[in-house]
């Protein structure tokens, strides 16, 4: 399967120009790499920040911790993850029996003024009524108080009385307000049991078993992994990179985009999109309509290197979007699919920037981000697609020729600036068109147009003021023009 997300979303120029090539772009070259090392218990999902803890006293010393943030607003989270994951009723571990009470060792004593909560439950086959599911909350020991230890009665709830458990699972959440808390407390769980119920020894309900992973990434980047980890947790034998440093690049290192199995799924790939975004190092996340990186010249265009194979259907796409504080005032996109064909070795993209015609002065952010998807932005790439990016810069003067992959064959796209309403006019047939957002997301598709004229009216609720993008593509056309909405 495939995990859908929100949407995203060659020439030569000579003349000595790639001398004068700014680069304000945060590790545009791709050289400077960072290598991040978890770990996480075995059969466990993590979310959020969890950590080994091996503060406790008794035997079996190894524990988890879960964080909370209260700057950012976070919580963590752990589930375990059994053979039948993502189905959480049957996902978790086999048991032998229904239990009446579990048994926890935990640490709340650095919980602050949170309260964590425990969800247990208890399943027979595939039945989706549980035969106990119960939620009991953890409240803040006083500092220094040491290990504790509870035993809470579990209810029978199935609407079947004497049913026997064969599957059972824990959630754990670090807060009870799920997702905003209180304060940046922490709470240690380092036993789970069941008086009368045998559970698998693989279900590391004890959490003794642990193992790791690491992840290589660029600096001064966000990635589709991050964001896929945010919301599906760190399971420690997943496949972690979505892309990797490569040492066939026109100079030091580049950049491989190519979809990745997460290896959540037993019942299949789950693919996710490749995609990397510049990160403002503030911000725990990273958004198309984020500022992420200062600037302090104007620029009039954006370029890169690139080259790969891109299986039919798929695309690469590279945006920069300018910001004068938070506000938005300039963009470019390249654009291209796989109708176009896709370099074999590096060569140059270049494409001028859009700027609101009503803005004059100097911008102070940036934000750049880089996409390789299904052709629709919001599903992962074939698997075989791979893109390889370098040397990614914004410079002073406009390009000065057009894209070699655009048709000779000019578009006419108006009225701009537009309310909303768009006519298309075209010498060779028009086949498919999208409308891309500054946030690389679709307002507007056409498939199977076959015309030479193309008229539509996009709703005012649905349109924001600034630059747009039409993408018009049909037999040996292929073109790109952007276009300002105002309301």
């Amino acid at each position: 399967m495939k995990q859908k997300i929100l949407g995203l979303m060659m020439g030569i120029f000579g003349f000595g120009l790639s001398a004068m090539a700014q680069n304000p772009i945060p590790n545009a070259s791709f050289d400077d790499w960072e290598s991040l090392s978890f770990k996480a218990p075995t059969k466990w999902m993590l979310i959020g920040k969890g950590l080994l803890d091996s503060s406790k006293t008794m035997p079996n010393n190894q524990g988890l911790r879960l964080f909370n943030d209260f700057n950012s607003q976070t919580i963590s989270y752990a589930l375990q993850v059994g053979l039948n994951y993502p189905d959480i009723l049957t996902g978790g571990f086999p048991i032998s029996g229904t239990p009446t009470s579990i048994k926890i060792n935990y640490n709340s004593a650095y919980l602050g003024s949170d309260t964590a909560t425990i969800i247990v439950g208890f399943t027979k086959g595939i039945d989706g009524v549980p035969i106990i599911l119960q939620q009991f909350d953890i409240l803040p020991d006083a500092p220094g108080s040491g290990d504790k230890q509870l035993t809470i009665p579990l209810t029978y709830s199935h609407p079947t009385l004497s049913l026997s458990a064969d599957s059972g699972f824990v959630y754990i959440v670090s807060s009870q307000g799920r997702g905003k808390p209180n304060g940046n407390g922490s709470i240690a769980i380092y036993d789970l049991g069941f008086v009368d119920g045998t559970t698998a020894t693989t279900a590391n309900l004890d959490f003794e078993t642990w193992g790791g992973f690491s992840v290589m990434k660029p600096k001064s980047w966000y990635t589709s992994t991050d964001a896929f980890e945010e919301k599906m947790g760190k399971l420690y034998d997943t496949k972690k990179t979505f892309t990797s440093q490569s040492n066939d690049a026109r100079s030091g290192s580049a950049i491989v985009l190519q979809a990745q199995s997460t290896g959540l799924s037993t019942t299949g790939n789950n693919w996710i999109p490749a995609w990397m975004i510049t990160q403002n190092t503030n911000s725990p996340f990273a958004a198309m309509d984020m500022p992420s990186f200062t600037i302090n010249q104007r620029y009039e265009s954006m370029r890169g290197y690139w080259k790969g194979n891109l299986v039919a259907g798929d695309r690469v796409t590279v945006i920069v979007n300018f910001f004068h504080t938070d506000t938005l005032v300039g963009s470019a996109i390249f654009s291209q699919n796989s109708d176009v064909l896709v370099p074999s070795s590096y060569s140059l993209f270049t494409e001028n920037v859009v700027w609101d015609s009503r803005f004059t002065l100097i911008p102070t952010k940036a934000t750049v981000g880089v996409f390789l998807s299904d052709s629709t932005f919001t599903e992962a790439s074939n698997a075989s697609s791979k893109i390889f990016l370098d040397d990614l810069s914004l410079e002073t003067y406009a390009a000065k020729i057009p894209h070699l992959a655009k048709s000779a064959v000019s578009v006419s796209v108006y009225p701009n600036p537009s309310k909303g309403n768009v006519n298309l006019v075209s010498a060779k047939t028009i086949k498919h068109l999208l409308v891309i957002d500054r946030q690389g997301k679709i307002v507007y598709r056409a498939n199977h147009v076959d015309a030479l004229r193309h008229a539509f009216q996009l709703p005012e609720n649905q349109l924001g003021f600034g630059v747009y993008w039409i993408k018009i593509e049909g037999d040996d056309l292929s073109e790109t023009h952007s276009i300002v909405f105002q309301p």
